[in-house]
């Protein structure tokens, strides 16, 4: 691990038994993070981006949930094998996470300042005083009008941006090394988007913070990430930078991904032409097909896909670029 590398996973695998089987929802997906850097990890709701980052901050419920393999290195230490209170001690500290919705993240019974002088309190040992001092600081950084009073609201008097950017607050309140963005404008007008993924960079900008931003949405990624990580089904199916990414994509699931994405450049933007889907529907995790799961709807797809699953084929480049897929697999 370069000194470079702020976060290792290596083989992570998470499975949660069902009445029909074992699902797979994460299948040995390996990625490293830098210090610093934003990583944005894209795919279709059901591809295990959520339950990737939630197996690296171990807050899988088991049962039914359990991560059966692999490594998550932090600091020279591998997060599934520390003690679960130490795990506690980091959460927030060290690693922190910004989850979906904030209306069911947050304590409806408590103030907003509460909810922030709690990790403060815990992880810095600050005082009553002063940590509600630090989260009425937070609340005007984050951009809460008059913050000083509504530190003292609760939840529910706040909207739908505002309670987002109150988990923004809390998120940062103890200045994390990593934080992690689980989709966090879902369900937000486009407006409060672009206000709180600025607020994201800008902030993670000025604390050299390293983000992973978990979305289905390629045009945030675009705007805030450095390199990207496609899933589809379990696993990491290409890696890249933004740029390589967008303006050569590899993976034919990937090239299904940002043709969905309306453009102004082109016909259909004005709709002449129906905007285009990737057909079929993703694969059952509990019975995955043999070979490459995304080639029942692959346009490309030879019998080879559908027998076994393509090896990681690497290219080079300034930044690490690789992709899963027979098509380049015996062109290498």
């Amino acid at each position: 691990m370069s000194d470079d590398t702020i976060l290792r996973v290596e083989g992570l695998m998470t499975q949660f038994k069902t009445d029909y089987g074992i699902v797979k929802a994460v299948d040995g997906v390996s990625f490293d993070l830098r210090r610093g850097e934003t990583l944005g990890i894209v795919g279709e709701s059901g591809s295990g981006k959520s339950v990737t980052n939630l197996s690296i901050m171990r807050l899988i419920q088991s049962p039914p949930g359990k991560t059966v393999g692999g490594k998550v290195i932090y600091d020279g230490r591998d997060l599934l094998s520390l003690p679960e209170e130490e795990v506690r001690l980091m959460r927030g500290k060290n690693i922190s996470m910004i989850f979906q919705d904030p209306l069911t993240s947050l304590n409806p019974v408590l103030t907003i300042s509460l909810q922030i002088t709690e990790a403060l309190q815990l992880h810095h040992h600050m005082g009553k005083r002063e940590a509600k001092a630090k989260a009425v600081e937070m609340l005007k950084l984050i951009g809460i009008p008059d913050a000083e009073r509504r530190a003292n609201d609760y939840p529910h008097e706040f909207s739908g941006g505002m309670r987002q950017r109150v988990m923004v607050a809390i998120a940062l309140s103890c200045n994390p090394d990593i934080l992690i963005a689980d989709e966090p404008t879902t369900a937000l007008d486009v407006t409060i988007q672009a206000q709180i993924l600025d607020l994201i960079k800008n902030l993670s900008s000025e604390r050299h913070t390293s983000v992973i931003m978990i979305t289905h949405d390629l045009g945030v990624v675009a705007g805030m990430c450095e390199s990207i990580c496609v899933m589809y089904a379990g696993k990491i199916v290409e890696r890249a930078s933004v740029d390589d990414l967008f303006y050569d994509p590899k993976h034919p699931y990937t090239r299904g991904l940002l043709d969905s994405i309306p453009r102004l450049d082109k016909a259909g933007a004005y709709g002449d032409e129906r905007l285009y889907s990737i057909p079929g529907i993703p694969p059952s995790l509990v019975n995955l097909p043999e070979g490459c799961p995304f080639a029942p709807r692959c346009s490309k797809a030879k019998d080879i896909c559908t027998k076994a699953y393509p090896p990681e084929t690497k290219f080079d480049g300034e930044r690490p670029r690789s992709v899963s897929c027979w098509l380049y697999a015996e062109e290498k």
